[in-house]
């Protein structure tokens, strides 16, 4: 595939979910635990049509999130197709600390402790983004809450792309933008204005998760352009 020219970002429409949703699991792949916890079973056809599902409903009831897609031709003749996912959510309200405020934790998580596991990274999950609203004078944050590429078209721009479209709505409207971003992506955002704040965001999970593994994840904060 050549420039970036060939990559385009569109708003994601309700048929796009279940596609979007498959570059979602082969983005990740198992590299991101908080993508496995939040997303459980990604990888097989429950856990995709369970995450399509929240995906939908996401989109369909939140007036605050725009759903965006990356598309090329590139590779498939003249057919479109969807490459990349993101997400950015203008926040206003602090988000609840408490899973269950925000899922249906009992039929997402059935397993008691994966239920308690992601109840415990939620909760101190949402403390950076919490922090920053709270320090926004009532204006909120623009939070990109969720950015993945397919495997096969990295590289290539439409990261940047889909990480710009959000920096310069959030500049349009006077707002910090902000992204628990992985390390893998740590360049990305740079690329893109945004520096670490917290270099790695404290997962208390207690003795009896010690086990498992915890997300690395980087607060990333971008003052709006003047």
């Amino acid at each position: 595939m050549g420039p970036t020219d060939q990559i385009r970002v569109a708003l994601l429409s309700d048929e796009d979910i279940n596609e979007c949703f498959q570059v979602l699991s082969k983005g990740f792949g198992h590299e991101a635990p908080f993508v496995d916890i939040y997303f459980p079973d990604h990888d097989t056809p429950s856990g995709q049509a369970q995450g399509s599902k929240r995906l939908k409903t996401w989109k369909q009831t939140s007036t605050d999130s725009t759903f965006l897609k990356a598309i090329t031709r590139a590779g498939r003749g003249d057919q479109e197709h969807i490459i990349g996912l993101a997400i950015w959510t203008h926040m206003k309200e602090s988000p609840p600390a408490e899973l269950d405020k925000v899922e249906d934790v009992q039929e997402v998580w059935p397993d008691k402790d994966d239920r308690e596991f992601m109840t415990c990274l939620w909760k101190d999950y949402v403390v950076p983004r919490t922090r920053a609203i709270n320090d926004s004078a009532g204006k909120g944050v623009y939070v990109l809450e969720l950015l993945v590429v397919h495997p096969d078209y990295q590289r290539l721009g439409a990261g940047k792309a889909l990480v710009k479209w959000g920096t310069q709505a959030a500049d349009e409207q006077g707002l910090m933008a902000v992204v628990e971003g992985t390390p893998i992506g740590r360049r990305l955002y740079e690329q893109c204005g945004l520096s670490a704040e917290i270099e790695e965001m404290r997962f208390d999970v207690g003795e009896k998760f010690i086990g498992r593994k915890k997300p690395k994840l980087i607060f990333m904060t971008r003052e709006p352009a003047s």
